[in-house]
């Protein structure tokens, strides 16, 4: 073209434009000319960072210092506490806030980087059918598909001048092909049907939806934008579970980098290599899925313990001295030892009870061995039975039973009728001895919006002092200005906290709980199951948390397609049967005459595709051989370094055993150089049980 502009159909496209077109193209985009280079220079590419970040909202200060590297080929987990600034993060990175200071290296298009982003409260962008917003922001591949449809009408004229007219719709076509424009529709149909629309929803306005319809066109929309980075705010919050399945294996198989906000640890663990926590509004890095975050944050809280009781058993001998010196003849030296004590940075105590909301559940009395009874009871409305009578169903004291489904299969309708609060369609409920039950709906109806945070714990022992009840609101984190709150202010994740205290204060041993991890964040989850896991009474519990099913649940009941269904054991036991993949359950009687699995055959990024393929025996895998090897060498590696890092540790603290008390600048380095060798030993002790587990997995 030389430069000069050509005309593709109605639409007038300069040779700079179709620069523009094949520099976004998925392999001569800059990103993947750089993430070339770096693969060849063996370095991941960085897709986007904030260096010492810090951003302040009038005079709350939401982050300090952040510091955060996404590269390639990385899916991060995104954690803190309700209000951290999780989605402040997003929203710098965005460019939607601006920094006090620091840096953001943002993931734009002018860097060549295809990036989507789902919050649950962004808007559609047309008032056309789903199909139409999920493309909506593919403009220029309809543009030009326009185009090639009015080139191809063009060349079919009589007379055309297809010298002209063949070279136009060649460039169109190849920046059409480069945009993904023959694979964008089937895509995004694709990603559609796997988050729960059908065929006939596709066309349907937008503007009809549910809002937890809505939500899901627009994560669609995100996933088919982003196919270098995706930054997902709470992306499981209205998902299905067979929807939530394939969201995890998408993540897990796509080449692009994730970032995800989420509450769901059970998914986090599923997806994440590595774990942000935002914590008082600082971020720190852990490699590793959400169960390993744990593990090691447990580590270093452990050895920060150890370093602020070494310090203070320090502190007390010096000052211990200078009560006995300061009058006497070796006053010098102990008002020396005073203005080195004064100089002393002083480690902050780790406080346990930050990372946890402390419950407890105390019994008024002890209940009979059996809890509650069903008799051939069914639940519904309007004379219509969610499902067919249950038998027989006992729960005894101390028994975790799980209810599981389906929305609006009757969980939920179940625990309101033993409850008292709507009556059975038939058969009989019955508490055993001594029971006193104690109702969480996902509504909070335990709560009166005519009290505040005080006055509701207040009313249930009215004599209670106080101080007594401050003290009680303080273990659920109301504390100062909160307790004075109206009960119609609070957020979702405060009426729940106040609704639970509200059960302790009144004392149960009977507690059935619907969903009561809504709305809160992960501290607030695990001491939620830390309290049902003491809890001594008998729980029966209606959640979608999966995580939590894994913890507490040592029973099961399911309800699904008019049935309600018992079985012992933990969700581990029988996660196939809860997550409802209804599919024939092979036993070892079916396995001479099983069929051929389906086995996913990956063939390009765009798609995926299942066919048949029979499954034969495996030969010796030589390949398998090297890695074991290799991994028993990896072993001996970390044997090693564990060896010296105890050798190291043992000798700096046969030295801070013989400091001179008085040497306050010496203590301090030691006990600093003990504390980095301690953490590497916790990182070390961490990496040869991985290792030795890749080793019993080979």
């Amino acid at each position: 073209m030389h430069g000069m502009q050509e005309v593709i159909g109605s639409i007038p496209i300069s040779s700079t434009k179709i620069g523009r077109l094949w520099a976004a193209d998925s392999f001569y985009s800059p990103l993947r000319s750089s993430l070339k280079l770096s693969v060849e220079c063996g370095k991941p590419i960085m897709l986007a960072s904030l260096n010492h970040a810090h951003l302040r909202f009038g005079p709350q200060e939401v982050l300090k210092d952040v510091t955060w590297v996404l590269q390639e080929d990385e899916c991060w987990g995104v954690i803190g506490r309700n209000g951290a600034g999780k989605s402040t993060l997003f929203k710098v990175l965005l460019g939607q806030l601006e920094l006090d200071g620091g840096v953001a290296v943002r993931p734009s298009r002018e860097r060549g980087i295809r990036m989507g982003h789902y919050a649950q409260d962004l808007e559609p962008e047309t008032d056309g059918g789903v199909l139409d917003e999920t493309l909506a922001a593919f403009g220029e591949i309809e543009a030009l598909q326009r185009s090639m449809r009015d080139l191809e009408h063009r060349m079919s004229e009589v007379g055309a001048d297809l010298e002209t007219v063949m070279p136009q719709y060649q460039v169109a076509t190849e920046a059409f092909e480069r945009l993904d424009g023959f694979t964008i529709r089937a895509r995004a149909e694709g990603i559609l049907f796997a988050l729960g629309f059908t065929l006939d929803l596709l066309d349907k306005k937008v503007c009809e939806l549910s809002g937890g319809q809505k939500s899901r066109v627009m994560l669609a929309k995100a996933i088919l934008q982003g196919q270098d980075l995706l930054l997902l705010d709470e992306p499981t919050n209205h998902l299905d579970l067979p929807s939530l399945r394939w969201l995890e294996s998408f993540l897990n198989d796509t080449t692009a980098t994730v970032a995800v906000i989420s509450h769901d640890r059970y998914f986090l663990d599923g997806v994440a290599t590595s774990i942000l926590e935002i914590e008082a509004g600082r971020s720190r890095a852990y490699e590793g899925s959400y169960t390993e975050f744990m593990e090691k944050k447990e580590q270093e809280l452990e050895i920060a313990e150890r370093h602020f009781e070494q310090q203070q058993g320090y502190i007390k001998r010096q000052e211990d001295y200078i009560r006995r010196n300061i009058a006497g003849q070796n006053t010098k030296q102990a008002r020396g030892r005073r203005t080195h004590l004064a100089k002393l940075q002083r480690i902050d105590k780790p406080l346990r009870d930050r990372r946890k909301v402390k419950f407890s559940f105390p019994e008024t009395q002890r209940s009979g061995d059996t809890a509650l009874v069903l008799e051939k009871v069914s639940v519904g409305w309007d004379g219509v039975p969610l499902f067919a009578p249950l038998e027989h169903l006992q729960v005894k004291r101390g028994q975790k039973l799980a209810i599981v489904g389906f929305n609006g299969t009757g969980k939920s309708t179940l625990l309101k009728a033993i409850s008292e609060e709507i009556p059975f369609l038939a058969g009989t409920c019955r508490l055993g001895s001594q029971v006193k039950l104690g109702y969480f709906d996902q509504h909070h109806k335990n709560l009166d919006p005519r009290n505040s945070v005080f006055q509701q714990i207040q009313a249930v022992i009215p004599m209670a002092p106080k101080q007594d009840v401050l003290g009680f609101l303080a273990k659920f984190q109301f504390r100062g200005d909160d307790v004075d709150k109206p009960v119609t202010v609070l957020s979702g994740g405060e009426r729940a906290r106040l609704s639970i205290a509200t059960l302790i204060r009144e004392g149960v041993n009977l507690l059935m709980l619907d969903e009561p991890t809504n709305h809160m964040d992960i501290h607030s989850m695990e001491a939620m199951e830390d309290t049902i896991l003491s809890f001594t009474g008998a729980v029966v519990l209606v959640t979608h948390d999966r995580y939590l099913l894994g913890r507490i649940s040592d029973s099961l009941l399911r309800i699904h397609e008019g049935k309600a269904e018992f079985r012992e054991g933990s969700y581990e036991e029988h996660q196939a049967w809860v997550d409802l993949d209804l599919g024939h359950e092979p036993t070892d009687e079916d396995e001479p005459h099983a069929k051929p699995r389906m086995k996913e055959v990956p063939k390009a990024r765009e798609a995926t595709k299942t066919v048949p393929v029979p499954l034969k025996p495996v030969a010796i895998d030589k390949e398998r051989q090297k890695r074991a090897k290799r991994q028993e060498r990896l072993i001996g590696e970390a044997e090693a370094k564990v060896a010296e890092l105890e050798a190291k540790a043992a000798m700096l603290n046969d030295e801070l055993v013989s400091v001179d008390p008085s040497d306050w600048k010496s203590f301090q380095e030691k006990t600093e150089a003990l504390k980095a060798i301690e953490m590497d030993l916790a990182y070390a002790m961490a990496d040869w049980e991985e290792r030795q587990r890749s080793l019993e997995a080979l």
